[in-house]
Parts: C-alpha cells; sequence; structure tokens
C-alpha cells in the first residue's frame, strides 16, 4: 500500500449524476499539480532518530504512525504537507514518553539527552520527491543545518512536551481543509458525542456492506486535497481495482461493531477536527475490520478524522 495514497476518489466511483462533476474536478486537479514545475514540488518533512517512545503533532493534530504510538529506537520520517493547508508559521509538538523498561513509568532526562552523541534527534528538512532516486529524494538533505533543538526534562517526570515554530514559505498550494470549519468544542459535548458516534456507526455500515461507491464519494474532497499536497499524479493506482477491492474483501462483513465504552472522542486542530479512537487494543484508530484468513484472523485498522464545515449540518472526513 502506497504510503500517502489515501484512498482518492475517481469517478468511476460516482453515481451517474456525480461523475461529471467529479471527473471535471479530478481532471483539473491533476491538470494543476502537472502545472507546478517539479523545482516548486516541496514536501517538508521532520526525520527523528528516537530514543524513547513519542507522539508527535502538527498544528495539534497527531501524525499518523502505528496507532499514533512510536516506540523507542523508531526512526522516521513523517512528511508534513498532508497536514499543512498553506505557508505562514506552523507549530510542531513532541511527546516524549517513558522507555518501555522503566520500572516507575518515568522519563528521565538522561532517556532524551545524555550527551551531544546520544541523545534524541529532530531535523526539520524540506526536499523533493524523486521515485527514480535511490533514496527516493533529490539531492541533499542538510541535517547539520535542519536540526531542532533538544531540551530534556529537568527531573524524572510522566512525560515531557516540546514545542518548535516552523516557518513554511515554499508550499505552491493553498489547502481549504479545516480553516474555515466550526469550533466543535463550543459544541454541547452531548450533542457532539451524538452527532459524531452516528457518523462513525454509519460509515462502519457502507465499509461492512462493501459500498466502494459510497466510501469513496465520503472521503473525495480530504483525498483530492491530499492529492495536491503531495503532488500525486499517478491517476491510474487511483482508478484501481485495487483500491475498490480493499473495501469490498477487507471490510465487507468484516467490521467490528462500535462500543463507545471502547473509544475516547478527542478534538484536534484547535477545535476544528475530532475523531474517535480505540483506548486499548487497536489504539487511537476509529474502525476495525476482522477477518478470517485461512487458519488465522487478520485485522485491518482504520483511522478517519472529521471536521464540520461552516454552515453544514453534517460531519465530513478531511483527514485518515
Amino acid at each position: 500500500m502506497k504510503l500517502l495514497k489515501l484512498l482518492f476518489v475517481c469517478s468511476i466511483f460516482t453515481s451517474c449524476a456525480q461523475t461529471s462533476q467529479n471527473t471535471t474536478t479530478s481532471t483539473d486537479t491533476m491538470k494543476y499539480i502537472k502545472s507546478i514545475p517539479k523545482e516548486k514540488q516541496i514536501t517538508y518533512a521532520i526525520h527523528i532518530n528516537a530514543k524513547t517512545p513519542y507522539e508527535i503533532y502538527i498544528d495539534d493534530i497527531p501524525l499518523p504512525g502505528f496507532g499514533r504510538y512510536y516506540e523507542s529506537g523508531m526512526n522516521a520520517t513523517l512528511e508534513l504537507n498532508p497536514y499543512l493547508l498553506k505557508n505562514g508559521m506552523h507549530k510542531l509538538k513532541v511527546r516524549y514518553l517513558p522507555l518501555e523498561t522503566a520500572k516507575d513509568s518515568l522519563l528521565y532526562p538522561g532517556d532524551v539527552y545524555h550527551n551531544k552523541d546520544a541523545k534524541w534527534n529532530i531535523f526539520f528538512v524540506s526536499y523533493i520527491k524523486n521515485k527514480n532516486a535511490s533514496l527516493g529524494y533529490e539531492g541533499e538533505i542538510d541535517y547539520e543545518n535542519s536540526s531542532l533543538e533538544i531540551i530534556p526534562p529537568p527531573k524524572p517526570v510522566p512525560f515531557w512536551e516540546q514545542e518548535f515554530d516552523l516557518e513554511i514559505k515554499e508550499l505552491p498550494y493553498t489547502l481549504t481543509g479545516w480553516s474555515k470549519s466550526e469550533d466543535l468544542s463550543k459544541i454541547d459535548k452531548d450533542i457532539l458525542k451524538k452527532e459524531v458516534f452516528s457518523f462513525y456507526n454509519e460509515l462502519r455500515e457502507i465499509m461492512n456492506n462493501g459500498d466502494s461507491k459510497e466510501y469513496f464519494n465520503m472521503n473525495f474532497s480530504s483525498d483530492k486535497e491530499l492529492v495536491i499536497a503531495t503532488y500525486d499524479d499517478d491517476i491510474e493506482w487511483y482508478t484501481s481495482d485495487e483500491r475498490k477491492n480493499e473495501i469490498i474483501n477487507d471490510c465487507k462483513n468484516n467490521m467490528l461493531p462500535i462500543d463507545q465504552k471502547d473509544y475516547n472522542l478527542r478534538i484536534y486542530g484547535y477545535g476544528k477536527i475530532i475523531a474517535i479512537e480505540r483506548r486499548k487494543r487497536f489504539k487511537n484508530n476509529s474502525l476495525i475490520a476482522k477477518k478470517q484468513h485461512e487458519n488465522s484472523v487478520r485485522y485491518f485498522a482504520y483511522s478517519f478524522k472529521l471536521h464540520k464545515p461552516v454552515g453544514s449540518d453534517t460531519f465530513e472526513i478531511i483527514r485518515k
């Protein structure tokens, strides 16, 4: 599965009434991407050399990981573009967590920073992707001048957070995303909870029915933005049977029910984004498919983040 190809909606899966509109939108999107010179297709990313488990957020949105939680020693390069709507100042937050071996469940200063050669490292980098290059990008990354300053906790703590201001100034696009969405933190909590769980149950039912057409329709706006943010012009992949069969083969009649006691309701994006996240098994994921595969059982975890555009009476999927 391609990392950043998150189920883009294509016209072949839409109804007759929507086919013309979505085809036009898809075509216009591809034309727009191809109009951006290669040298301006900048990708921003964070490269991490981790000494402890961690979570990482950009503009109060958790970056996707293995259920959002990364283990100690799990070095990663995390692309930021899918969560960057425009140029300007953006805030990165890193939450350093105690080592898995910590008997007292505390994070120690030396876990984060022992000396200059034995410490956490975070690099804020930009590059131009090139699938034909050996490393997947053009040129070299200047790690020496892209390191963010790591400050360890002054004493043992349950966890430690650090924030960094990142200046983004070379994106060739501007996305609407959740910028014009309601502030969900101002909605009555009981009403909000009822509406959100209702949406996820509807989504679960669609996936359980193997209704790929409706599923892709629900993801259209979000995935169109992701295509722009990642400069992805591989349109044939989006229209392949692989995407349709994933829902039919993995999800149809396999979706686990949603039991509210198993979930937390989380608001992100400074009040603009919301998600339900499992508390224990498959932690931080939204929906789970359980599929019998020969003599074993396979699980498929799905995460969805929602927003409610101002003036809309329903939620929409905005990111995975």
